[in-house]
Parts: C-alpha cells; sequence; structure tokens
C-alpha cells in the first residue's frame, strides 16, 4: 500500500511542486483544514494535532510537526496515543547557530552602542580604550548538544574557541567534532570554566530558571552569555542584575519571556518584565535566528527526508522523546 499523507495546509511558498519533486512518486498526498469524511492517512503533517485529527484514522503511525519545537499542549495531548510516534525538524540548526554567533560578536565587540552613537554623529567611543574582547581561545560552554548546539560547537571551533558541552545523555554523542561533552548533572563544575555560556535548550520543566543568580555567580566576572534556546532557562531578573554590576561584560538574547498575541500587539510588547532593553551591554533580536531567505527550501528538503524515510520502512528521524518533550 502506497504511504498516504495528509497535510493540515500544503503550502511552501513557491516551493510546493518543487516540495513533491523531491519525495518517492508513489507517495499519496492530500490538503484540508477538516478532517476527511473517509479518513485513511497513514502519517499527518500538522503544526498543533487535535484528539479530533489523531483518533479519525485508523491507520495513522505518526504525527510531523513542520518545524524545531513541539508545543506542551500537543507533547500533552500525544502521551495519550503510544502507539503514534511524533517528529519534527531540524531545519534551521545552521540558521539559529549563526545568530548565536552574531550575538556573541555583537555583545564582545559592543557593537550596539558603537553603531548607535556613530549614527549620531559621535565618535567619542572609539577613543574611550579598548571595550570590546578577544574571542579566539576563549572557552565557551554550550548547554545542548543537539542539532543546534552541534552546529554551533563547528562554527565555534572554526573560530579558535575551546568547546565544552552538555548533554542529558553524553554517551549517545557519537560525532567527530573536538568538543568534551559532560552530563548535565556537571553543570556547576563546568561554570567555573565557562568565558562564554551559549544556551541552545528546549524549555522544559527541568530547564526553565536552571541558570539563575547562583549560576551566573559561579561564572567567571566578566564573561558572557547568549541565549538562542528558549528565554525562560535564564532567569530575566537574574540576567538583568548580573549585566547591570558587571558580572556579565555583555550579554545577548534572541528568544523571550513575552511575546505579541495579537497582530496589533506586535508593535508594543515588552519582551521582558525586567528592563533589559535599557541596557548597552545587552543585546536584543525578535526571535528572527531561523528565519533566512533559504529557510523555506532547508524546510521541504527536510520534511521530504522524513516522508522518504517512512515510504521506504526506515525509522522516520528526528522523534520526540514525548517524556521530555524534545
Amino acid at each position: 500500500m502506497p504511504l498516504h499523507v495528509h497535510f493540515y495546509r500544503l503550502s511552501f511558498e513557491g516551493l510546493t511542486e518543487e516540495f513533491k519533486s523531491l519525495l518517492d512518486p508513489e507517495i499519496v498526498l492530500t490538503e484540508g483544514r477538516e478532517i476527511p469524511p473517509k479518513a485513511n492517512y497513514d502519517i499527518l503533517v500538522n503544526p498543533s494535532p487535535s484528539r479530533e485529527w489523531i483518533e479519525a484514522s485508523p491507520n495513522l503511525k505518526a504525527i510531523i510537526i513542520p518545524w524545531a519545537g513541539v508545543s506542551e499542549p500537543t507533547r500533552t495531548l500525544m502521551l495519550d496515543y503510544p502507539e503514534v510516534s511524533v517528529h519534527n525538524l531540524h531545519h534551521n540548526n545552521v540558521n539559529t547557530a549563526e545568530m548565536a554567533l552574531t550575538l556573541l560578536f555583537a555583545a564582545a565587540k559592543r557593537l550596539i552602542p558603537m553603531d548607535q552613537a556613530l549614527r549620531r554623529n559621535d565618535w567619542r567611543p572609539r577613543y574611550d580604550g579598548p571595550q570590546g574582547i578577544l574571542l579566539q581561545g576563549k572557552r565557551v560552554l554550550i548547554l545542548g548538544f543537539g542539532e543546534i548546539g552541534q552546529a554551533l560547537a563547528k562554527l565555534c571551533l572554526g573560530l579558535g574557541l575551546h568547546v565544552m558541552a552538555t548533554k542529558k545523555h553524553p554517551e549517545t554523542y557519537t560525532g567527530t567534532l573536538d568538543v568534551a561533552v559532560y552530563p548535565d548533572s556537571q553543570l556547576p563544575e563546568l561554570l567555573p570554566a565557562a568565558d562564554v555560556l551559549m544556551i541552545a535548550l528546549p524549555l522544559t520543566a527541568e530547564t526553565e530558571g536552571l541558570i539563575g543568580e547562583a549560576e551566573i555567580n559561579r561564572m567567571p566576572k566578566g564573561s558572557l552569555l547568549i541565549n538562542i534556546g528558549r528565554g525562560p532557562v535564564v532567569d530575566q531578573w537574574a540576567l538583568y542584575h548580573a549585566l547591570k554590576s558587571g558580572q556579565l561584560r555583555a550579554a545577548g538574547s534572541d528568544v523571550w519571556y513575552h511575546y505579541p498575541e495579537t497582530r496589533e500587539a506586535r508593535a508594543n510588547t515588552p519582551p521582558s518584565d525586567a528592563p533589559l532593553g535599557e541596557l548597552e551591554n545587552f543585546v536584543l533580536s525578535p526571535h528572527r535566528g531561523g528565519m533566512v531567505e533559504e529557510v523555506e527550501h532547508q524546510r521541504i528538503v527536510a520534511l521530504a527526508r522524513l516522508l522518504n524515510a517512512a515510504n521506504r520502512g526506515q525509522p522516520i528521524p528526528n522523534k520526540v522523546d514525548l517524556q521530555l518533550g524534545y
């Protein structure tokens, strides 16, 4: 029997036909935001599947979330259906890693306040003595050594940084990068050696508030912190006070504590309760790390890879551990 894949919405910004050309020809695709009268799909591609969608097809074997991450409502719902596997996409891992480096360089070189001064024709910061720091040779600790963390490590190594990383199960890493990989439990011992802390963790019950005042104070004074995982992994007030006091030289984030809930709110929604935007040594980015011109093409290639694997009877990549949430 051919593999039947149903899309809640089959549209890839002008790349839909190219996506179809990447698939094994026998795969059957259907599309619709309403459950088909005779639902018999094997795989459902839906960012927020409901219980009705899951139970409609007796053939359902897998759900694919067409981006990175799984929402908490979906995770909780799918725990009721252990026979249906859940998968997501990691197509934007390099994009997000590049954003982490962008934030790192801007923070380390104090680029943003100097840019703002020069826009006012003010050259005085140039004559205030060295304000940036050299990154080459510094020690980087990456929290979260999944797809993004590994892409980030590769970039950091190319810049001459010494890289450490934490991973829940470090024994599962079988790559060849020159990175010392430690279990999450060793974080307190690793922080004093971290000139740069780079966070690439998902938000779970275990990671929320993982980096607070005590953890930041264990880092060397004048170190850097970059967050491209999820905002609440870092306690926002601890971050604010560490930047104000100089415990952290600088920091940058592409992920936040509050997001606009409506289109109108996009024009005026503070990203945090702490006034982080008032600090010159903090670099802000509105969660655009994965958004590059090539992202939709990356998405169709990654999604075709998953569907072709399923069609060929191979394990579907990127299976989510619903207990852990990623």
